[in-house]
């Protein structure tokens, strides 16, 4: 297969799908922003809930009579959650999102005007801004084992030249362009390319797939676009970014070791 997608947008071409764990304040405000950015292109929305404790999640879906809620019985990890929803409603584009993400107005158009465009797109991701209005370095060149190290154990000052080209410092982000990959808090995804290159792959449980779907997306003929026009608010945690050794940092650890097994990324 080669990059050619050929679906037109059209009323109602989008489906939402939001994996949720355990933070239905930010679920909350992830559906409201949807619901007011999204009318016309959206044609349907699924939660897919990773079997979160307590019951607050089942008590919101009450305020939102027309997004689909599917509760899974265990955690299934960010990847099959995402396959599964995407799975659930099939559409010609899904807008991926996670619930610390909120649409800005205009971004779904601008992101379907980029896939219009760019034909051999089969992932546009959007400007993803702080909470306090600044920019998210959230596109990426595909990683060095290196950079990741020296990300990851806050050793910066070792290697910087090395982090900040993977993390793009070098651009202003103020234009449309083809990156290697971006992160997945809030992707448009061409339905036909994502089943081409056979989805998110459920061995990563948390961290990763985004670059691995991204890695393959290449592969398959297809490109990845960032699309400034699009902006997107996200609060960004990054709860693996900690040097103790806690949940977070050990699914980030594996997920890591398999995507270098997997991928011929450079070392440094």
């Amino acid at each position: 297969m080669s990059g050619t997608g050929a679906e037109d947008p059209a009323p109602g071409c989008v489906g939402a799908v939001i994996v949720h764990y355990a933070t239905p304040g930010l679920l909350r405000q992830c559906l409201d922003a949807l619901a007011a950015c999204a009318q016309g292109w959206l044609g349907s929305t699924v939660v897919v809930d990773n079997a979160s404790p307590g019951s607050a999640v089942r008590s919101l879906a009450g305020d939102f009579p027309t997004v689909e809620f599917v509760y899974s019985e265990r955690n299934l990890g960010f990847a099959a959650g995402a396959n599964l929803g995407l799975r659930t409603r099939p559409a010609p584009y899904h807008l991926l999102l996670n619930p610390d993400a909120s649409l800005q107005p205009g971004a779904l158009p601008a992101m379907l005007a980029c896939m219009v465009a760019e034909r051999e797109a089969g992932i546009v991701a959007p400007r993803l801004l702080n909470p306090d209005g600044t920019l998210q370095l959230s596109c990426r060149r595909f990683p060095t084992l290196l950079a990741i190290l020296a990300r990851g154990l806050r050793l910066h000052w070792l290697c910087r030249g090395s982090v900040d080209r993977y993390l793009m410092v070098d651009w202003d982000h103020a234009q449309r362009r083809a990156v290697d990959w971006a992160i997945g808090a809030c992707l448009l995804l061409r339905r036909s390319a994502w089943e081409a290159v056979g989805g998110f792959d459920e061995s990563f449980f948390l961290y990763c797939e985004d670059l691995d779907l991204c890695w393959r997306m290449h592969q398959g003929g297809w490109n990845v676009y960032y699309e400034p026009a699009a902006q997107v608010r996200h609060v960004h945690r990054r709860a693996s970014a900690s040097l103790w050794p806690g949940r977070p940092a050990r699914a980030h650890a594996r997920s890591l070791v398999r995507l270098f097994r997997k991928h011929p990324l450079p070392l440094w």
